[in-house]
């Protein structure tokens, strides 16, 4: 009995094959497509919008499918940069927005203090402040549980970097609601 591929190698043999027959694209999309979804929702609190945007999103992604290659890391890295332009393509005239599941939030604090409606408060204020790139890898490591790598590998910035910028923010922030009691 042969060895199942894991799930990155799956992933290549999906692209590899899309390249072919774009039939083999529907295991992708079927994978990425809530976290997509999610992604854009949190960014827009706009559901119908979040849809529309999904749409080009992976329209982009098809049509440039030829083009992709293949470097070793899931392909929803590919995917988000796509989604990520696409964001900044409808908000370029616009302020973003983000929204953030309150459910979500104990990832980030003590539960008890989450709990707390005034610290809630505060921290919607000091995330709300906080610049894109931040936000984003906030994001992408507690909400979308991506690993290291992978968010890296989404943000086009070295694996240290991204380690650093997290830590010095988490502990900024840390400081700032300690603050504030």
């Amino acid at each position: 009995m042969a060895d199942q591929p894991t799930s990155l190698e799956q992933e290549r043999i999906w692209i590899e094959k899309s390249k072919q027959d774009i039939r083999f694209f529907e295991p992708l999309y079927s994978k990425y497509f809530d976290a997509l979804f999610r992604y854009f929702v949190r960014r827009t609190d706009d559901e119908q919008l979040s849809q529309d945007l999904c749409s080009s999103t992976f329209f982009k992604v098809l049509d440039n499918i030829q083009k992709y290659k293949w470097q070793g890391v899931p392909f929803g890295a590919w995917l988000f940069r796509i989604a990520g332009n696409e964001l900044k393509k409808h908000f370029r005239d616009r302020k973003p927005v983000y929204v953030i599941e309150e459910e979500r939030l104990s990832c980030l604090e003590d539960e008890s203090m989450i709990q707390n409606p005034d610290y809630r408060g505060r921290l919607i204020e000091v995330l709300d402040e906080l610049p894109e790139m931040d936000l984003r890898i906030l994001e992408l490591k507690y909400f979308e549980n991506y690993n290291f790598r992978e968010i890296s590998a989404m943000l086009e910035m070295g694996e240290s970097a991204v380690k650093m910028r997290l830590y010095r923010l988490l502990s900024n922030l840390k400081t700032i609601l300690e603050r504030h009691d």
